[in-house]
């Protein structure tokens, strides 16, 4: 039983710490489905790799670390060994991503105690890479929730997919990859594309960079090659594949947003999700606007604002995190 336990606590440790592979996530996965009392710390595991990954203000970080040193204080022995090794790993993980400058992630996988799903939560504002148990790689976008039996990959390798998700699926053939996102389903041995199923969309975009996916809605199916896109409208429930420069599908991954003559609407529904604000339109004149262009990394929203906005035809007022745009 204590090689049992000290196992769950370096894997614990390797998870908290983000050097966990994919055979040992499984593990880990695997002791958590042997013990409430494993689930239990795991969840609380994961709870605090959220808040010190969570994109919030620094006075908020700060009050919760020093909640949680008061806690570590108050506890002795080897548990407050092991609260201990996970607040430094924590404090570093910070440090790392102030000197890389990396986009702040916010990553809560959970195991719910009755379908043992692990769940990653991106809120808006922020991305998140995860590894999966098959060593898939998946860039989640902001807003978007990823979710995964912990069973993964033993007979079949199934996700659940609500918003944007870019995947580098690791070949298996004996074991094909499916993606559920809504209706729609992507069916894959090892491939990398892009999908885009956000619930408050009307439409799933599927875009194949590399390989060959099958995708399908009910009776309806299509199958790509690279370069080739398909649209499942939900409205008019129709599946259509097309041609489409499917790089700039994954040009979001690098931080930055690219558009292609796309209508002004779509375009602040995807800055509100990127900088984590609610846009009120209250002008009738830009639905007849479109943009084509590359929102870079690093620009602030008033920077975002006069670019998309070269003819200065409206008006952004600023109050706090709402943003009201009103024609001049």
């Amino acid at each position: 039983m204590q090689d049992k336990d000290d196992l769950f606590e370096r894997r614990l440790n390797d998870y908290i710490s983000g050097m966990i592979t994919g055979e040992e996530m499984a593990e880990l996965f695997s002791l958590v489905r042997s013990s409430e009392l494993y689930r239990l710390q795991y969840d609380k595991a994961a709870k605090l790799h959220a808040l010190f990954h969570a994109p919030v203000l620094e006075r908020e970080k700060d009050e919760s670390f020093q909640r949680f040193r008061e806690r570590v204080q108050g506890m002795d022995g080897k548990k407050k060994n092991r609260f201990v090794v996970w607040t430094r790993i924590a404090v570093a993980a910070i440090l790392l991503m102030a000197l890389t400058s990396v986009v702040s992630v916010y990553t809560y996988q959970r195991v719910t105690s009755h379908d043992l799903l692990c769940e990653t939560v991106v809120p808006l504002g922020s991305q998140a890479r995860i590894m999966l148990p098959d060593s898939s790689i998946v860039v989640l976008n902001s807003g978007s929730v990823l979710k995964y039996p912990v069973s993964f990959g033993k007979k079949e390798r199934n996700v659940y997919l609500a918003g944007q998700g870019y995947f580098e699926v690791t070949k298996d053939k004996a074991k094909v990859f499916q993606v559920y996102a809504g209706e729609t389903k992507v069916k894959v041995t090892g491939t990398v594309f892009n999908v885009r199923a956000y619930l408050d969309d009307v439409q799933t975009e599927v875009d194949l960079i590399e390989g060959g996916v099958n995708v399908s809605v009910g009776d309806k199916n299509v199958f790509l090659k690279p370069n080739e896109r398909a649209i499942y409208n939900r409205e008019s429930g129709s599946l259509v594949r097309s041609g489409y420069d499917t790089s700039k599908s994954a040009v979001w991954t690098t931080g930055k947003l690219s558009f292609v003559n796309a209508s002004f609407r779509d375009i602040l529904k995807e800055i509100e999700r990127k900088y984590n604000v609610k846009i009120h339109i209250m002008s009738q004149q830009i639905e007849n606007e479109s943009f084509s262009g590359t929102i870079h990394t690093g620009m602030t929203l008033q920077e975002v604002f006069n670019f998309i906005d070269v003819d200065k035809k409206y008006r952004f007022d600023n109050s706090g995190n709402t943003i009201i745009l009103r024609d001049r």
